[in-house]
């Protein structure tokens, strides 16, 4: 198993060095059009990556990384960079036995060095901009024998699984944080015919925001998804209880899935207690993000500059990652870190 954990963690992290491919544009499109990896800072890379192999069984490795480009995309000169790319969720497999692109999961674990930086700022989970991934698991219990074993802090009430609405429709599942603060969500599933091997059966990227309207009009207007929302907010006790929330908050949420991938996200807007913004730089401990295929990825940089978005790599330019690959760091309206990642042809 190690052997195997080596080999898939270095074809991860092969892809993460060449960004893959050049991105192709379907239907022409300017905006997103697949989900290449999802990204947490750590405090101790090390240190996260072993949480997540105790609690979810995830394989990975850390190992250095050249920094030069990731300098230049973080606007953070003389940085030092170590990466363990893990993945949460296999792609799926066709009839001849090859991987379906844009399926499944990755999760990109950092850790910055040689710079100054914010450590250890954990967010509550009703600020704009707290991070979450949720996991929908085989056998919920198991996780959270793990999770208590390492000392892993729950925010539920009663520190055990209740019975609440999840991604997955009604089911049993428990929130808890890992090393850095980032908030991780457990969800028990049930393992179809197709299901993969191993403790994790799926999971959704999940965002608090500070107003779910004025968030899709980044992320659906400028961005290109197709995110719907709760018309009005909800009180659900249960739910509460899972997100360790008091009588008398409320929240409403928007989902849908990256365009280009079968991946879902979740934006949740909480309201009736103290919220304080969460944004932190891409170097930062506990900062977060996704790296996210584009179609035209000049057209739509120059799009989010015109919106009034926050562009975060150096001079606000794309990157010439390579010969083939352009990518740039941008901030969403919550302080998500979002890096794009398009072709270097200027008509794709």
């Amino acid at each position: 198993m190690r052997i195997l954990g080596s080999v898939i963690a270095a074809s991860l992290l092969t892809a993460l060095v060449s960004a893959q491919a050049p991105v192709p544009n379907p239907a022409n499109k300017t905006g997103v059009i697949g989900l290449m990896h999802a990204i947490h800072s750590t405090n101790d890379v090390e240190k996260t990556l072993a949480f997540y192999q105790a609690v979810f069984g995830l394989s990975g490795q850390v190992r250095p990384f050249d920094s030069k480009g990731p300098q230049i995309l973080t606007n953070s000169p003389g940085a030092s960079l170590r990466v363990a790319m893990t993945r949460l969720v296999p792609p799926d497999v066709d009839g001849q036995g090859k991987q379906v692109a844009n399926t499944g999961i990755n999760f990109e674990l950092t850790q910055f060095g040689d710079l100054e930086r914010q450590l250890n700022k954990q967010p509550d989970i009703a600020d704009p901009g707290a991070p979450m991934m949720k996991i929908v698991v085989r056998d919920l219990d198991s996780v959270v024998a793990a999770a208590k074993k390492v000392n892993a802090p729950i925010i539920t009430k009663g520190m055990m699984p209740v019975m609440a609405k999840t991604s997955v429709g009604t089911a049993r599942a428990i929130i808890t944080r890992d090393p850095d603060g980032f908030f991780v969500e457990a969800i028990q599933g049930t393992a179809g015919a197709n299901a993969p091997a191993g403790a994790i059966l799926d999971a959704v990227i999940g965002l608090t925001v500070r107003d779910i309207d004025e968030t899709l009009k980044y992320w659906n207007g400028v961005l290109g998804f197709d995110l719907q929302a709760d018309k009005t907010f909800s009180s659900d006790a249960a739910t509460l209880d899972l997100m360790g929330l008091p009588k008398g908050a409320s929240y409403r949420m928007a989902s849908g899935f990256i365009p280009g991938s079968k991946v879902r996200i979740e934006m949740t807007e909480i309201k009736g207690v103290s919220r304080k913004p969460f944004d932190l730089r891409v170097t930062d401990a506990n900062a977060c993000g996704m790296a996210l295929r584009v179609g035209h990825i000049r057209d739509l940089l120059a799009k989010i500059k015109s919106s009034g978005g926050r562009v975060l790599s150096r001079n606000q330019e794309l990157v010439e990652w390579s010969d083939t690959v352009r990518n740039v760091f941008v901030k969403d309206p919550n302080g998500l870190n979002l890096e794009l990642v398009g072709s270097a042809d200027p008509n794709s």
